[in-house]
């Protein structure tokens, strides 16, 4: 029987769609049409000496698979190793080459390959290298004779690399696939350590939170504090003391969201003390900037805006730590507070971070952001940009939930669309 057209025989390795277990067998398949009658032999060289090669799969002369192909890109290395004269002849160069053996010949080669006489070989070059061989072997010591060595080897690296690219894509998929569902798990942790919309009197507000990827670098927590003063006129008042963080952890990605969770660990172990003047939003960093500094995986930092708030006293402390301002909003009039006023956390261990303060009253609107926001690019590169946040703050909405829909509908068509390049968090504020 003729061999089969080429183009036909290509196209059937193109359709291929098993496991690396089948490649083998594959490969073999196509080269019978030309071959017939031979067995084929995966030879893997990579990682070992020049001359040495271990048999990573076997087909025999009748397509029957005798060593399981399971191992095409070396990663065990408990496969039947050759070092002996016979594989120094064949694997000591990079040359494609015919072998006749002789019948005195013995060599252990010759036995995992059925007791052969004829071998013909070749280098298959995959990715500017060479990790694999390709041997045909025949118990006619003159079968290879005539074979024109050269064509041989294009044929069979064709083959397999025609194999050999859609296992490496499958398996990079596949990687892809554990990867992305290890770091939607730890997307999953980091969800859970955000604060599940505590109630706190005396003041309504909206989040946004939103990672450029699965998880963030992006961290924020909100929390009532009342139980840590003992002022009977704040039970009087019948509102909360309360303390917000917004954090930005530099890049984003996984790194970005594990130093944020480290980041949270640090915070929830600082005990403060509501009398002492050191305490409150500048301690807090001034804590978690000693820890998070040696504790970090990568030379990054973050930014933080650090708030509390005490509705009697009417008094707002904060600490900006290379954090993008607050946006505070009196009636018409939008006050930007605290852009960048101190350095970030994790430039300097013992950095000693220092409270500012300003007046609050009922009726103001505080809106919180990451730069994320103000970053956010569209087709042309312009970036969003503080004055039109300001514009929208001052024109907005005065509840929290409309004036945080009415930003991220102007930020999602600015950028084109729901995801930013960085993440993107929005924090509205109103003290009622």
């Amino acid at each position: 029987m003729p061999p089969r057209p080429l183009t036909e025989r290509l196209l059937d390795l193109s359709r291929f769609d098993g496991d690396a277990g089948a490649a083998v067998l594959a490969v073999h398949a196509f080269l019978s049409s030309t071959y017939p009658a031979c067995a084929l032999a995966l030879m893997l060289v990579r990682g070992e000496p020049r001359g040495s090669a271990r048999l990573a799969g076997l087909v025999d002369a009748d397509s029957l698979e005798r060593v399981p192909g399971h191992d095409p890109f070396g990663e065990r290395r408990t496969l039947a190793r050759v070092d002996d004269i016979l594989a120094a002849q064949l694997f000591g160069d990079d040359a494609a080459k015919a072998i006749g053996v002789p019948s005195t010949t013995s060599a252990p080669l010759l036995d995992l390959l059925g007791g052969a006489r004829a071998l013909l070989a070749t280098p298959v070059a995959s990715a500017g290298a060479i990790d694999h061989w390709l041997v045909l072997a025949s118990p006619d010591a003159a079968r290879f004779a005539d074979v024109d060595v050269e064509r041989f080897a294009l044929e069979a690296n064709l083959a397999a690399n025609l194999i050999l690219r859609p296992l490496a894509t499958r398996g990079l998929r596949e990687e892809t696939t554990r990867q992305r569902l290890a770091i939607e798990g730890l997307a999953d942790v980091q969800k859970l350590l955000l604060p599940e919309s505590p109630a706190i009197r005396g003041l309504d507000y909206a989040i946004h939170w939103q990672p450029a990827e699965t998880a963030a670098g992006d961290y924020y927590d909100l929390m009532p504090l009342t139980h840590y003063f003992d002022e009977p006129a704040l039970a009087d008042s019948g509102r909360d003391v309360w303390a917000v963080m917004l954090a930005d952890v530099s890049g984003h990605g996984a790194a970005a969201a594990m130093e944020a969770v480290q980041f949270d660990a640090i915070l929830r172990t600082y005990v403060g003390d509501a009398d002492d003047d050191a305490s409150g939003p500048a301690g807090a960093l001034t804590y978690a900037n000693r820890y998070f500094f040696s504790r970090r995986t990568r030379h990054h930092f973050l930014t933080a805006f650090a708030l509390m708030v005490h509705p009697v006293t009417r008094e707002a402390r904060y600490v900006s730590a290379g954090h993008p301002p607050l946006l505070q909003r009196r009636g018409d009039t939008v006050t930007l507070r605290g852009a960048g006023e101190q350095i970030p956390v994790g430039i300097v261990r013992d950095h000693v971070f220092e409270d500012r303060v300003f007046d609050v009253a009922p009726g103001d609107v505080l809106v919180l952001h990451t730069d994320g926001i103000v970053e956010a690019r569209d087709a042309t590169g312009t970036p969003f940009g503080m004055p039109r946040l300001e514009a929208l703050v001052r024109e907005g909405p005065n509840d929290p939930h409309a004036l945080l829909a009415s930003i991220r509908t102007a930020v999602h068509a600015h950028q084109g669309g729901p995801l930013g390049t960085d993440d993107q968090t929005v924090i509205v504020l109103r003290l009622d």
